[in-house]
């Protein structure tokens, strides 16, 4: 997994309005990057709830929100319009940004192993560059944890 000093992957993703997102893109101001297991699921939910309660904040600091999950573009539009979220979401289905950043691993869930997205959260600077990494985000709190971390 990428960590403190490392620099954002460079790729090319859908967002979930269908246009093409190059990682490079998104930097200039500070990123908060966040990736979650599934659109609309209770901890998933819970989760972007708090970043889109939290976005003024985080846009008072300059900070740019974006989610990553492996879900469609169409998932995407989907959640993002039930739960208002004013953020962008990144679709991954080949899971390049997921593969790039480390964050596939080996779940257990029922007695059936498979591989899925652990939910992390990068804060990268204006150039790119890890400042701070949250690993295995609990998502109580997590936002605001996120938000006392950009200066």
């Amino acid at each position: 997994m990428i960590g403190v000093g490392d620099t954002l992957p460079q790729v090319t993703l859908l967002d979930d309005e269908g246009r093409t997102v190059h990682t490079a893109g998104l930097l200039g101001a500070p990123l908060v990057l966040y990736f979650y297991p599934k659109d609309d699921t209770p901890g998933c939910t819970s989760e972007a709830s708090q970043f889109r309660d939290l976005y003024r904040s985080f846009e008072r600091k300059g900070a740019r929100i974006v989610g990553v999950s492996r879900d469609s573009v169409a998932s995407h539009q989907k959640f993002k319009a039930k739960f208002k979220i004013p953020f962008a979401l990144l679709s991954d289905t080949e899971s390049e940004l997921c593969n790039a950043c480390g964050v596939l691993v080996e779940k257990n869930m029922y007695g059936k192993k498979r591989v899925g997205v652990a939910r992390a959260t990068f804060l990268f600077d204006e150039q790119g560059r890890v400042v701070a990494a949250w690993p295995k985000v609990s998502v109580d709190g997590h936002a605001e944890e996120v938000l006392a971390a950009i200066s």
